[in-house]
């Protein structure tokens, strides 16, 4: 048994190593790109009907798929670029940055996107990198957050402009975005996602623990390399003690 345990976690460790290094595969089976092959663009037309609605929200706010295309696809024009990024920096802020860092967030945001210039060093004047459209900046709005910017830095205080800014890219970039080649590989996304999971699917390694009803498995995506642990369950067992009830 003692042997076994070796042998287990050293095929264990192997597989980590691989997943996490450099080499060309990764952990990936030698058929990876068979598995992970796209279907034609004309194909996958189908999945549209996927989302409950073809809009900003469904397609690009709920998909990190979606985000990360659609990033892309901003990234071809600089005004989209601007917008986007300060989307993504604002839901950061919001979202996941740590409270000590959040003023200075804040303050990077504002000078980064809503200044005219940036004073660097007290002499030094450089125009704002991602500065937005004029048109999507109301001075109000930008005062308000000036003085916001001068206390506490509640985390909302982007949310007026962040919405201006959304309803924009919901219009007409979005609707250019549904035509493009971004939109058709999100489809063609979509579509692996519904290939069905078996047994074949991952390799499947050392127990990590076990339960009352089942057990956790180390596993490993033959498709792409990246480990996952695996839960397994004795529908019997779950059966005998009742545990559908709990």
């Amino acid at each position: 048994m003692e042997l076994e345990n070796i042998v287990a976690n050293t095929v264990y460790l192997k597989a980590r190593e691989a997943a996490d290094g450099d080499g060309k595969r990764k952990g990936r089976s030698r058929k990876w790109k068979s598995l992970m092959k796209f279907a034609d663009a004309s194909e996958v037309q189908v999945y549209k009907k996927e989302f409950p609605e073809l809009n900003y929200e469904e397609v690009v706010s709920k998909s990190p798929i979606g985000r990360l295309l659609f990033t892309d696809f901003c990234n071809e024009t600089e005004e989209l670029r601007c917008c986007n990024k300060f989307l993504n920096d604002v839901d950061n802020y919001e979202k996941l940055a740590p409270e000590e860092q959040r003023m200075t967030l804040a303050q990077k945001i504002y000078q980064q996107c809503l200044c005219d210039e940036v004073t660097v060093t007290g002499e030094t004047v450089l125009k704002a990198e991602s500065r937005l459209p004029d048109h999507l900046i109301d001075q109000e709005k930008v005062k308000q957050v000036e003085e916001k910017l001068l206390g506490e830095s509640p985390r909302y205080i982007y949310s007026e402009i962040a919405s201006t800014v959304r309803d924009h890219l919901s219009g007409k970039p979005f609707a250019d975005y549904l035509e493009s080649k971004y939109f058709t590989r999100q489809l063609q996304w979509k579509q692996l996602e519904k290939k069905p999971i078996g047994k074949h699917t991952f390799r499947h390694y050392r127990v990590l623990g076990k339960g009352g009803f089942g057990e956790v498995c180390a596993t490993q995506s033959r498709a792409s390399g990246k480990m996952y642990a695996e839960k397994k369950l004795n529908k019997k067992r779950i059966k005998k003690k009742k545990g559908e009830m709990m």
